[in-house]
């Protein structure tokens, strides 16, 4: 199938650089370094077992969010300030699957790195913090999936936005740089206007990223908020960030 070999090409481009085994050697630190840090301060709410320690890290999965920006930032700027763009276009293919096949490889990466921080949790979990139960291994395990999809939905909208800036820019920094710095603005903007009491705030793509309020019983940032608004938000985005990044593509001459 055409589509599954543009895939793996560029599932192997992003293999084959090494910022990538960087990126899940500093995943694998990062758990060993807090595994080893609670271990030994044993501060109050400290993980008693394997599973506790893999959910409180989960918390890391914000590195993985950020990681996924950087490769969805400049997938595509890329082969222009390479210079490959070219070779890639001249391909008997349609631009659409070449943007298709870019996504999915991104979105591998994300599996990928969210595979790496879970199989690093649990290994690290079960040589610094003791075993449990085979039916609460079930249960924690569930929780996790859980907690994972959610942040994974998150994720893959806020790498739509910066996929859409790789598409319409010519420059990795550019794109890279832009996606995390409205990352970062966004939620800041979000937090700000649900300070001041902005009602208009809840329809902010950055105020309905985090879908776990949901689902844990928390309150969500603005009133009037329920799951239905928030992935209505979500899907919007999504699809308007993926229509901007191929009509971007899609007209984009590789000559100039």
């Amino acid at each position: 199938m055409i589509l599954g070999r543009l895939i793996r090409n560029e599932q192997m481009k992003i293999m084959d650089r090494t910022r990538t085994l960087v990126m899940w050697a500093l995943l694998i630190l990062a758990v060993c370094l807090l595994a080893i840090g609670q271990r030994l301060i044993l501060v109050s709410g400290a993980p008693v077992d394997m599973w506790e320690f893999a959910e409180g890290c989960t918390h890391l999965l914000f590195i993985v969010q950020l990681f996924t920006l950087v490769v969805a930032g400049d997938i595509i700027s890329s082969e222009f300030s390479w210079g490959t763009a070219k070779l890639l276009l001249i391909r008997p293919v349609s631009r659409t699957r070449i943007l298709l096949s870019k996504f999915a490889a991104v979105v591998t990466f994300l599996l990928a790195c969210m595979a790496v921080l879970l199989l690093a949790s649990l290994l690290f979990g079960a040589v610094f913090f003791r075993w449990t139960g085979l039916g609460d291994a079930l249960e924690a395990l569930k929780q996790l999936f859980a907690r994972y999809g959610l942040y994974g939905v998150e994720v893959l909208v806020t790498a739509s936005l910066a996929f859409m800036l790789s598409a319409a820019s010519r420059s990795s920094t550019l794109s890279v740089g832009l996606s995390i710095f409205l990352f970062f603005s966004g939620g800041f903007l979000s937090e700000l206007l649900k300070i001041w009491g902005i009602s208009w705030g809840k329809y902010l793509l950055f105020a309905n990223l985090d879908l776990s309020p949901y689902f844990y019983g928390h309150s969500p940032p603005f009133p009037g908020m329920s799951l239905a608004h928030s992935l209505l938000v979500l899907v919007i985005h999504f699809a308007l960030f993926h229509l901007i990044a191929w009509w971007s593509f899609a007209k984009r001459d590789v000559l100039t």
